[in-house]
């Protein structure tokens, strides 16, 4: 499980490998649905520790190359972190299994935690929003929800549909989440600017190292 969610990072890496991040997911949903909540809440916690984990580990870089902290204290506190945030995804992994009710409501369900996962985690003690999963989708058809949903909004639309696609209707389910995947890519991108006329830039670029700018 853990591996699984690290695999959900490289949707983040490579935008066009989007459809990654909906199977992962996908794959998770269908595991919470044969599982009771103490069971489900232990599959989300290392779900999403594998998840955070391999998607902030520069901050072991951080904290060891240019902080100067010991190899096995850096490491430690990225997996502390991660292992405190994916408390969030414990919670909404126990709560889907306790209210599911193995219909159509699901896919709402689990959309609506996710959200209340991402929130929490981006908002409560001063935040750490990275890895929302609505930036896996910034070259997916969902982009197109982004100028009114925002990151939060294409997230909760993105969990919808994967876990529409663990749903015991499989065929129906698959057909209903191409169908809005096609609507959004069909849908006309609306334009919220407009030129303004020429800009003159100049950049400069210091050449200095990263463990001598401090």
């Amino acid at each position: 499980m853990v591996a699984l969610g690290a695999l959900q990072t490289l949707a983040y890496v490579h935008t066009a490998w989007w459809p990654l991040a909906l199977l992962c997911m996908a794959a998770l949903v269908a595991l919470l649905n044969r599982s009771p909540p103490r069971r489900a809440a232990a599959l989300a916690w290392a779900y999403g520790l594998g998840w955070l984990a391999a998607g902030v580990w520069w901050l072991y870089i951080s904290m060891h190359d240019y902080g100067n902290l010991p190899a096995p204290l850096a490491a430690s506190a990225v997996l502390a972190l991660s292992a405190a945030l994916s408390l969030y995804a414990a919670a909404a992994g126990a709560a889907y299994a306790r209210w599911r009710r193995g219909n159509g409501f699901d896919a709402g369900l689990w959309a609506a935690l996710w959200l209340l996962v991402e929130l929490a985690r981006g908002l409560l003690f001063t935040g750490f929003p990275w890895l929302s999963l609505g930036y896996a989708f910034v070259d997916a058809p969902l982009a197109a929800l982004a100028p009114w949903l925002g990151v939060y909004g294409m997230g909760f639309v993105a969990a919808a549909v994967a876990s529409a696609l663990a749903t015991p209707a499989r065929w129906r389910a698959v057909a209903a989440a191409g169908g809005v995947l096609v609507l959004l890519q069909m849908a006309p991108v609306p334009r919220f600017t407009k030129p303004a006329g020429e800009l003159s830039v100049v950049l400069l670029q210091s050449n200095v190292k990263q463990d001598e700018k401090f």
